[in-house]
């Protein structure tokens, strides 16, 4: 009946082990809509990095990660479009060692 209260405490110490390590946040997958004020590239087709800003008035700069355009996404080159017409987009990105990469770029609805 030893081995009971051991095992207790071993769940309960993998448990806060793993709550800590998800509060990081490190790859948690955020959300975020807004204009397109600038784009950083070598060419209308290469695109290294591009800044939002929110409805809020946030600025926030995203490089590129691997950008799924399945699904209605779209490439990172349709990006100066959007900042030509002033057209919302939605990004979907996570956090990589105090950087936005972007994941996703979508209209906003």
């Amino acid at each position: 009946m030893t081995g009971r209260p051991r095992t207790g405490a071993l769940m309960a110490a993998l448990l806060a082990l793993l709550l800590v390590g998800c509060a990081s946040g490190e790859t948690q997958v955020q959300t975020v809509e807004g204009l397109v004020v600038e784009v950083v590239g070598d060419s209308p087709a290469d695109i290294d990095a591009f800044t939002l800003r929110t409805d809020e008035g946030e600025a926030l700069r995203f490089s590129l990660g691997g950008v799924d355009s399945a699904g209605g996404g779209f490439p990172a080159s349709h990006l100066r479009e959007h900042q030509a017409l002033a057209e919302p987009i939605r990004v979907t990105y996570r956090l990589d060692e105090g950087l936005n990469v972007a994941l996703r770029l979508e209209d906003a609805e």
